[in-house]
């Protein structure tokens, strides 16, 4: 990628997380990530005008607001790589909640082969797995070429951040 790319692409990347943030704050308490999901969609459909939908099934205990910082950020990475690379006219996300929280993200786009990813892809894989990691949580990638992706993020029961700052 080029410089100007690169530069392009950190300055959504830090706009997303001025964004989170903000949101976060005045959000945190509450344990509702239904809301900030919609809100995210909400925002996917007016940047790309791709229809969207939410479907949320299970009962599950709040995730924790770090957590779900975490969370967001995977989301809105894989919803960022539809936009860029997919080229769908659809984008689902379904959310799981148990023991174990599922998101799947969903699009009918062109699909890749994900053993060999190039380029913006491969690094917005790298970011996912990484922030997945931070919460002990897995991402899985499964895409054909010509038939779309779905990333599913999958929480354990008991996830944990793991920061480097030290606690207050």
């Amino acid at each position: 990628p080029s410089l100007h790319e690169l530069d392009t692409g950190l300055r959504e990347c830090i706009g997303d997380v001025r964004e989170l943030l903000v949101h976060f704050r005045t959000r945190t308490n509450t344990g509702d990530i239904e809301a900030a999901l919609r809100e995210t969609l909400q925002k996917f459909e007016h940047q790309t005008s791709l229809p969207t939908r939410l479907h949320i099934s299970g009962e599950g205990l709040p995730l924790p607001a770090d957590v779900q910082i975490q969370v967001l950020h995977v989301l809105q990475e894989a919803l960022s790589n539809v936009r860029k690379h997919a080229h769908a006219s659809h984008v689902g996300l379904e959310v799981a909640k148990g023991k174990e929280w599922r998101f799947a993200v969903i699009d009918n786009g062109q699909g890749f082969d994900t053993h060999h990813p190039h380029g913006e892809t491969h690094v917005g894989m790298k970011i996912m797995h990484e922030r997945a990691a931070r919460i002990g949580a897995e991402v899985i990638v499964s895409s054909v070429p010509g038939t779309g992706t779905t990333v599913t993020l999958t929480v354990p029961p008991h996830p944990v951040t793991t920061t480097d700052s030290p606690t207050p």
